[in-house]
């Protein structure tokens, strides 16, 4: 029973903070924090669609293809770009 109580309060502290923009719920929005991708064209191809630091972005859906909206423009990237763009939830 204490482990179970252990874990539970565990995720709810990994549910706060930053985390892959794959693991909001579809709906939340977050303020991007961090690209960590290690392919520099992919974080340059990003930058050209307005996916950098700072930003507010929407997450539209998460299948077939991860879909998110930011400002007015709607993008559908690859689930290994999405848990590459890390995002601070908005409460």
């Amino acid at each position: 029973m204490i482990l179970r109580r252990f874990r539970a309060g565990r995720s709810e502290d990994q549910a706060r903070g930053p985390r892959p923009l794959s693991k909001l719920g579809t709906g939340e929005s977050g303020t991007v924090v961090r690209i960590v991708s290690t392919a520099p064209d992919r974080v340059v191809k990003l930058s050209s669609l307005g996916v950098m630091p700072g930003v507010s972005i929407r997450l539209v859906q998460r299948l077939p293809a991860v879909v998110l909206q930011i400002a007015e423009t709607t993008i559908a990237i690859d689930r290994e770009v999405a848990d590459e763009i890390w995002v601070e939830p908005v409460a």
